[in-house]
């Protein structure tokens, strides 16, 4: 642990704990000694905000002490918001005491990734190069899930500069998981995602270019979305690589997720890439059935390369599926060779990393302050010309259209989140890019997909299913997640190490 991070925790130990003035007032304390206030999901503190049961307050306190204590176990945390957001969660209730009812979201506790901008607050990549960097203005993710109720408790450790799915961070220590603490995360969002899962709050955010949310979904057993590229904006979010970054919600349930979507997504004229699209209450409908649904397997593709137990687990699934009325189709995508060959996808993601990070890596007198995963990336990136990188972009479209095709077949596709349960931490790079087989194909298409868990594999770590669908398939997808989970009732299922 660096001494960084050990200032912090001590901090926090004495920011969370005890008696404190927040908005003129004094802060309540819990109402019952001892009293751990866990809800299971936003709509369970949606209910007891209303009932009087909790106020946010309270519950952003519970929150704050939960984190602080699994703190050595998951190192989950780069920096505490604790009187900020206390100060927030008062003027919160204030709110609700005035009959102001924000939404779904109103009062809740949530946990924001270190890669975006948060004002006065240090945003700092998961990178020493950043570790004093202080934005002035909000990302406007950050902005909309503030003006939806929200309540953010802190900024979340990560691959730094989200360069990774392992989650390791040689400045700030890596991420552990809650199923198993030799056991990997995920990356790079694994803060949020370890966080989550123990239950330290019911919803958080993350990024995704190429799974990084969707794997440490999978690995700890929680929900996370990739939603379509340019429907959440990017403005105020650290660049990993432009073309493939998507902001996307994790929560404890589809719902958990869906909530925060809504409030996530809107058009933002300063973001190039955002979409200007209507308001989608990602909610409404998503307790609809899906019988009659055309769910895809892909041939030599869908069940092939993966671990025996995360296996069973798939088919499983399929079977529920077909219980719940889905009708399950074979389904071949044309150029399949093409689609697992990753080097266009990975010359224009270095290229685009290689500019984003270009002044402040190139400029660094003493390049150690990066990690090796940022600096084996830089260099990469270096070879690559801007010919180049314009080759494999114009690529791209013809890349991708035999799997984009296969979403007119059917409508849904499904596949594992990943070949295997979550790996022990330290183990080969293999066990990592195996991964990429799931996770970059439909990055390189920008097909959102939305990951569910499915069950457990033989060492008790919880498998992840995906479910891909066509651009602005949101509704559809949440839709089908909703009705898998609540026909396995997996929910709410709490690791060993939790809140």
């Amino acid at each position: 642990m660096t001494d960084v991070s050990r200032r912090e925790i001590l901090r926090w130990a004495g920011g969370a704990a005890g008696a404190a003035t927040v908005a003129g007032a004094a802060v309540p304390q819990a109402r019952a000694a001892g009293r751990r206030l866990r809800p299971g999901s936003v709509a369970q503190a949606a209910a007891m905000l209303r009932s009087g049961e909790a106020t946010s307050v309270e519950l952003t306190r519970d929150a704050l002490a939960a984190a602080t204590a699994l703190q050595p176990k998951l190192n989950a945390f780069i920096t505490l918001t604790s009187w900020q957001a206390l100060d927030l969660a008062a003027q919160r209730d204030a709110e609700l005491a005035a009959g102001v009812d924000r939404g779904p979201l109103h009062g809740v506790p949530m946990m924001v990734k270190d890669l975006f901008d948060t004002a006065g607050v240090r945003t700092t990549a998961g990178s020493q190069a950043y570790a004093d960097r202080v934005p002035t203005a909000d990302a406007t993710v950050i902005r909309r899930l503030r003006e939806a109720g929200a309540v953010s408790i802190g900024k979340t450790n990560l691959n730094e500069f989200a360069a990774g799915i392992d989650g390791r961070n040689a400045y700030f220590g890596d991420v552990h998981n809650p199923w198993g603490p030799t056991r990997s995360p995920g990356g790079s969002s694994s803060g949020t995602g370890a966080g989550v899962a123990a239950g330290i709050t019911v919803v958080g955010i993350g990024s995704d270019t190429g799974g990084s949310v969707r794997v440490p979904a999978a690995w700890n057993g929680i929900v996370g979305i990739r939603p379509t590229h340019g429907l959440v904006s990017l403005r105020g979010a650290i660049p990993r690589a432009p073309s493939f970054d998507v902001v996307g919600p994790f929560g404890r349930t589809v719902r958990d997720a869906a909530a925060m979507l809504t409030a996530m997504a809107g058009h933002d004229p300063q973001d190039p890439y955002s979409l200007d699209l209507p308001h989608t209450d990602y909610l409404s409908g998503i307790g609809r059935g899906i019988a009659g649904l055309r769910i895809g397997i892909i041939e030599d593709y869908s069940l092939t390369g993966i671990d025996p137990d995360v296996e069973r687990q798939v088919h499983q699934a399929i079977r529920t599926f077909s219980h719940l009325g889905a009708r399950i189709r074979t389904v071949r995508v044309s150029n399949l060779a093409t689609m697992l060959d990753f080097d266009p996808a990975f010359t224009i993601l270095r290229y685009e990393f290689g500019q984003a990070m270009k002044d402040i890596y190139w400029s660094a007198p003493d390049k150690s302050i990066f990690g090796p995963t940022v600096q084996a990336d830089m260099n990469a990136s270096a070879q690559i010309s801007a010919s180049d990188y314009e080759a494999a972009l114009s690529r791209r479209p013809s890349d991708t259209a035999p799997l984009r095709a296969t979403l007119s077949e059917v409508d849904v596709l499904l596949t594992p989140m990943m070949p295997t349960v979550a790996p022990v931490q330290d183990t080969t790079s293999d066990e990592y890019t195996r991964g990429r087989r799931y996770t970059m194909p439909f990055s390189y298409a920008n097909l959102p997909s939305v990951v569910v868990p499915c069950g457990f594999g033989d060492a008790g770590l919880p498998v992840g299913l995906q479910l891909v669908g066509a651009e602005l398939g949101e509704p559809l997808l949440l839709r089908t997640a909703a009705a898998f989970e609540r026909a396995v009732r997996l929910h709410p299922s709490l690791p060993p190490a939790h809140a």
